[in-house]
């Protein structure tokens, strides 16, 4: 395992910490885990680039990392009633239904590597960017309203998964599988 892959492993072992420290309220160590995970973050993709060390795991850990991290967060915090729930739904249906039409493609025959989107790497910065000002409000370290941020994150993450959509219906459509052969 290459040192990339082993940052974005160590990102999904924080998800159960990080989700402790939500739970029993202990938010500035929440916070502190959430940065390293982020940091943790913008540093495998730095060094596997960097490093020519890109892999097929890599591309695996690293998105799944991003998805357990902001599902978890995502729904935590609303259930502590310090992130909206309606937001917290529409990121946590975005990734089921990407997930879903991966899966679905991927059933049909299609064997590829998903990249993420520009609407996607949006949607993904500013989920972490909206878990990280929530997490600061609440220990007194950002003292501005969120809403608009709560607004501008659930627009973006709609776009991104509409794109998702139609990337995926576009990738249907131009190249049909007959019969599941490969």
């Amino acid at each position: 395992m290459n040192l990339p892959n082993a940052i974005s492993l160590l990102r999904i072992l924080l998800v159960a910490p990080f989700l402790v420290a939500v739970i029993y309220r202990y938010y500035p160590l929440a916070l502190g885990i959430f940065l390293v995970a982020g940091f943790s973050d913008f540093l495998d993709g730095f060094l596997a680039r960097r490093l020519g060390q890109k892999s097929l795991l890599g591309a695996f850990l690293d998105p799944l990392g991003d998805r357990l991290l902001t599902t978890v967060a995502y729904v935590a915090l609303a259930v502590q009633g310090l992130l909206p729930p309606w937001l917290a739904v529409t990121v946590v249906a975005k990734d089921l239904y990407v997930g879903i039409g991966a899966a679905i493609l991927y059933v049909a025959g299609y064997r590829f590597v998903a990249t993420a989107s520009l609407w996607g790497k949006l949607a993904t910065l500013l989920q972490f960017l909206t878990t990280g000002l929530i997490l600061m409000a609440v220990v007194g370290l950002f003292p501005w309203p969120l809403f608009p941020l709560f607004c501008l994150t659930g627009l973006i993450t709609v776009v991104a998964c509409l794109d998702y959509i139609r990337q995926g219906v576009r990738l249907f459509s131009l190249h049909p599988v007959r019969g599941g052969e490969e």
